[in-house]
Formats: C-alpha cells, sequence, structure tokens
C-alpha cells in the first residue's frame, strides 16, 4: 500500500491542537505556552481560542491561587504555636508562589494590552479581553500589598467600568459575557473593595435585566445564561439574605 503524505498543520492550527490535548492531560503550564505560540502567529482570536487562552491561564493560577491561602493558614498556625523557624519557612514558600502568581498576571495583561485588545473587534472581543484584564488585576490586588496593591485596585477599577461600558453598549443584557462582566465585577467590589453595597446593586442590575428578558430567548441563550445567573443569585442570597432569601 502506498503511504499516506504527510500534511503539516500551519503553526496556529498545530498550537491548537496542543494546546487542547494540554488541557485534557491538565496541564496548564504547557497550555499556557501553546496559546503563546497561537497568539504570536498573528491573527486574532476566534470565540473559541479567547475561551482557550483564558482557560488555560485560570487552570495555572488556580492551583497557586489555592497555594496561596494554605501557605497562609500555614503561616498563621505556626506563629500562634510560637515556632518561628516553620513559621519563617513557611512565609518564604509563600514569597515564592506569590512571584509565581504575579508573573502569571503579568503575561496574561502583557498579551491582552500589547497584542489581543488591539486586534480585536468591538462587541464581545473587547469586552471578553477587558473582563479578563481586569480580573487579573483583581488577581494581583488579592496578594499584593502596600502600593503595588493601590495600584492593582486603582486600574481593576478602571478595566471594569471600561468593561462595563462596552458590554451595555454592544451585548445583550442576557449575554454570558456581559453577566460574566457583572459577576466578577460585583466580587471585586464586595472581597477586595469591602461595599457590599455596591456589590449588591451591580449583581442585583444585572441579575433582574437578565432575567426579564429571557422570555422568549432561544433556548442555547437561556442554557448560556442560567449558570451565571445562578451564581449571581447566591452571591445575592449571601450579600443580601432578606431581598433574595
Amino acid at each position: 500500500m502506498p503511504r499516506k503524505k504527510q500534511v503539516n498543520l500551519p503553526p496556529e492550527e498545530e498550537a491548537i491542537v496542543l494546546a487542547n490535548v494540554a488541557e485534557r492531560a491538565e496541564r496548564y503550564d504547557d497550555m499556557i505556552e501553546y496559546m503563546k505560540d497561537r497568539v504570536k502567529a498573528g491573527k486574532a482570536l476566534s470565540r473559541e481560542e479567547r475561551e482557550m487562552f483564558a482557560a488555560a491561564f485560570k487552570g495555572a493560577m488556580s492551583s497557586r491561587r489555592l497555594a496561596v491561602r494554605v501557605c497562609k493558614s500555614i503561616q498563621s498556625q505556626e506563629e500562634e504555636a510560637e515556632k518561628e523557624k516553620n513559621a519563617a519557612l513557611a512565609a518564604g514558600y509563600l514569597s515564592k508562589v506569590r512571584l509565581e502568581l504575579q508573573g502569571l498576571c503579568i503575561q496574561v495583561l502583557e498579551l491582552v494590552e500589547g497584542t489581543l485588545l488591539p486586534k480585536a473587534e468591538n462587541g464581545e472581543p473587547i469586552v471578553f479581553y477587558k473582563k479578563m484584564q481586569a480580573d487579573y488585576y483583581r488577581y494581583l490586588a488579592e496578594f499584593l500589598e502596600n502600593d503595588g496593591k493601590k495600584e492593582a485596585v486603582a486600574s481593576a477599577i478602571e478595566v471594569y467600568a471600561d468593561a462595563t461600558t462596552e458590554a451595555e453598549r454592544h451585548l445583550m443584557v442576557t449575554h454570558p459575557v456581559r453577566l460574566g462582566v457583572a459577576l466578577n465585577y460585583a466580587v471585586f467590589q464586595q472581597v477586595i473593595l469591602k461595599d457590599t453595597g455596591a456589590a449588591i446593586q451591580t449583581a442585583r442590575e444585572a441579575y433582574v435585566a437578565a432575567v426579564r428578558n429571557l422570555e422568549g430567548m432561544p433556548e442555547e441563550a437561556v442554557r448560556d445564561a442560567h449558570p451565571l445567573l445562578a451564581v449571581l443569585l447566591d452571591n445575592l442570597r449571601v450579600w443580601s439574605p432578606d431581598d433574595f432569601s
């Protein structure tokens, strides 16, 4: 039998195939590198590729964010037990993980601000990247201190506002990306700014507007909106139990 001719994929397609493999293997650091190769290929990312880009960094961040919380807890426990040497070792490891987190955030922000946003079309692509940009400033604000924290908070406030304005201008109130902006902005207001009133207002406005407009929407739109609406409602029940019991 004649041999099948080997067909080489274009570099950007090869990067996406490998990123899919890395994601299924839960090798998120590798997935990041493949998605960076795809970004460097030049062409604007498709919707699916944008979601893969976000998933790569989210996967790499999640374990490290958990590690920061665990290290903080261990450090506190050792300090309470007056085991100074153990506490110092935990603090040193905490610094290592924080540096890894900071590096990931900087990578995302450089790619979004320097490459992806300038090529993005109005509407969903810009809102998606603005949301991601704001989210990673929020992550920086979670673990940075002093001036670094203040700068991250100020940047997150500015970009969440930009994302909200862009979403209101171009996306329906039931669009999952618009709902995602509202959800994450409200969490930022509650967790980082400690402004429960603002968080409730942001979440309530998004939730009520979407629910009012879901009737008569295609089944796919309802299905896409439902998980985000459920989280918004859960948060409102925690933040304002008297109104959303």
